[in-house]
């Protein structure tokens, strides 16, 4: 059976293997370095119902399957890693690695992906050095091997809809929308400010999306709207940066509460929040979120350490201008009341 996926997919079968392989998942400090005396002792993984066992003093990976017990030299794991992580920094697009065929055959895995319904990108059983437990926890995987990771894919979830405070005519609404090149959106809002009018915070169409952010505060669908807008004007686009950016020009905020509001926004994300999908409050990856660097180094930031992830989050991530394509975002287009409306489509990369 041939194997063939993208970078960041063959990058969480690395994590898989490099977390049995080595038996300790180190923690990440809020600039994404190792925390060298911090870390999660794994005992197994658990991959489509079966668990793989770490066994360290007989130095085998045991499993059963069908009734029959198998077992993995860690070492083939070690071996197997080095090969993946090379084939994975010289890949591009999706490609097949035939010489790690035999590790997932003897794995009995049919598929690397995990299945749609698991919550996070992998499964993890550790040892709580704290608390002496040994939860089962899944985790999601950012991987810095390809392309710079998203952390918020652009969707009709995450377009966000924008009033004037006052109308314009016709011909103005036609030359603005006549504005193209690499900055049309940019440009677009800015002909409208030199009219005098403001864009305003009217709606997340998406009412599932609407209601996860008030899920963190009533005001979030509002105070993220205001800040993507923005995000046009500030070089890099960094998350951080907007963000002062924003208070700087809205003097009566908080910057405490906002900078609090935009990290809890970035941490629901990371841990499983999704733009359409009813959300509980809850982490779906309840063990937290494990970053693949681009030297392959695995680290984790553990729900423990909410307040690192927090900040790394706050820090690394940037708003990204997707392509408008065929939609109207950055347009200005009258609703069927006859008013018009500005729309953009959100997107929040690494």
């Amino acid at each position: 059976m041939e194997f063939k996926y993208n970078k960041g997919e063959w990058s969480e079968f690395y994590v898989f293997l490099h977390t049995l392989a080595s038996g300790k998942l180190y923690a990440a400090d809020s600039s994404m370095n190792k925390v060298p005396n911090v870390y999660y002792k794994i005992l197994s993984s658990i991959r489509r119902d079966i668990e793989y066992n770490r066994d360290s003093s007989t130095n085998q990976i045991i499993f059963e399957y069908e009734n029959t017990q198998i077992t993995i030299p860690i070492s083939t794991f070690e071996s197997m890693e080095e090969i993946l992580i090379e084939k994975i920094q010289l890949g591009t697009g999706t490609f097949s690695i035939p010489e790690i065929n035999s590790i997932i055959e003897q794995l009995k895995i049919n598929s690397i992906k995990e299945r749609s319904d698991t919550k996070g990108d992998i499964i993890l059983k550790i040892h709580d050095d704290v608390t002496g437990f040994e939860p089962t926890l899944s985790f999601s995987i950012k991987s810095y091997l390809g392309n710079k990771p998203t952390l918020l894919n652009a969707s009709n979830g995450t377009v966000l809809k924008y009033q004037l405070s006052a109308p314009i005519s016709e011909n103005e609404m036609n030359r603005i929308n006549s504005l193209s090149g690499s900055s049309k959106i940019k440009n677009r809002i800015s002909a409208i400010r030199d009219l005098g009018i403001d864009l305003l915070y009217k709606d997340v169409p998406s009412t599932i999306f609407k209601e996860n952010l008030q899920m963190i505060d009533y005001r979030l669908p509002e105070i993220i709207s205001q800040i993507f807008l923005e995000s046009y004007f500030v070089r890099g686009k960094k998350v951080s940066e907007v963000v002062q950016s924003f208070l700087d020009y809205n003097p009566t905020e908080n910057p405490r509460i906002i900078k609090y509001k935009v990290q809890e926004f970035l941490v629901a994300i990371a841990l499983g929040m999704v733009p359409l999908t009813e959300w509980t409050g809850l982490d779906e990856a309840n063990g937290g979120y494990i970053v693949v660097k681009e030297n392959a180094e695995v680290l984790c930031y553990h729900i423990y350490d909410r307040n690192r992830l927090k900040e790394y989050l706050y820090n690394h991530t940037k708003f990204d201008t997707p392509s408008t394509g065929r939609t109207s975002a950055g347009l200005l287009v009258h609703n069927e009341g006859g008013e018009l409306e500005f729309s953009l489509t959100m997107q929040i990369r690494f």
